[in-house]
């Protein structure tokens, strides 16, 4: 009976915020001053977003219970939805999501780095790896194709994300960001939706790799991965 309760009282909490979270993109991509009355005025149900945000929490609660890890990924999740909305209404990752995720991401480090040095300094090589790889591959477009190839805010938001994560999620975030990003590339294109050269936004890629870490850490996947490599090579052998 607790349970169910507690199940009830998670999705009416993701119900409850998901119009200030329609409000709060909105400004964002509108680029308006942002107060405590503007997100209250701002508010609006979007049925997306009243979908979304509840049964992610819920999902969320019940992998994790009632610990700081559900605590700390529903936070996540908050933003990360946000996020993606963003990206995709006007291509973008705003900052100010970027800069409170990267607050409580220094708190956590700093908690971390107390209780165990080695996790610390873990999340901490996180955030240099993410940040770094996107850095990097935003650079080496830049220099060689003369264009954004990836924008700073899919830096920031990897950069973020690799301080709750730690450096080997963070790499397997990276990675399935990226197979995610050529599987739905292939389907938009082949189906006509978009064209090779249109935009398309990275952002809900990222987010969705962060969501199937959340519940398949690398300690899960990187076997599998060594399978996959595995029945590949013998298929390459056997040809």
């Amino acid at each position: 009976m607790l349970e169910i309760f507690l199940d009830a009282m998670v999705v009416l909490f993701g119900l409850i915020i998901s119009p200030f979270m329609v409000g709060l993109v909105d400004m964002f991509c509108a680029e308006e001053k942002i107060t405590f009355k503007s997100i209250y005025e701002k508010k609006r149900f979007d049925p997306k977003y009243a979908t979304i945000t509840p049964l992610m929490l819920l999902v969320l609660f019940i992998k994790f219970g009632l610990t700081y890890q559900f605590g700390i990924y529903g936070f996540l999740a908050i933003i990360l939805i946000m996020d993606a909305f963003a990206d995709i209404k006007a291509q973008i990752i705003p900052n100010g999501l970027n800069f409170v995720g990267f607050l409580a991401g220094a708190v956590l480090i700093y908690v971390t780095l107390i209780k165990d040095a080695m996790l610390g300094l873990d999340l901490l090589g996180g955030m240099i790896t993410g940040a770094g790889i996107f850095g990097l591959i935003a650079l080496f477009a830049y220099i060689v194709y003369k264009k954004e190839g990836m924008g700073l805010g899919d830096v920031k938001l990897m950069g973020m994300l690799g301080m709750f994560f730690g450096v080997f999620n963070t790499i397997q975030i990276f990675v399935l960001s990226f197979a995610i990003g050529a599987v739905a590339s292939i389907f938009f294109i082949v189906t006509r939706i978009k064209k090779a050269n249109d935009y398309m936004a990275f952002g809900p890629f990222i987010v969705i790799a962060t969501f199937i870490t959340m519940f398949l850490p690398y300690t899960i996947m990187f076997p599998n991965y060594l399978n996959f490599i595995n029945s590949l090579c013998n298929l390459i052998s056997i040809g």
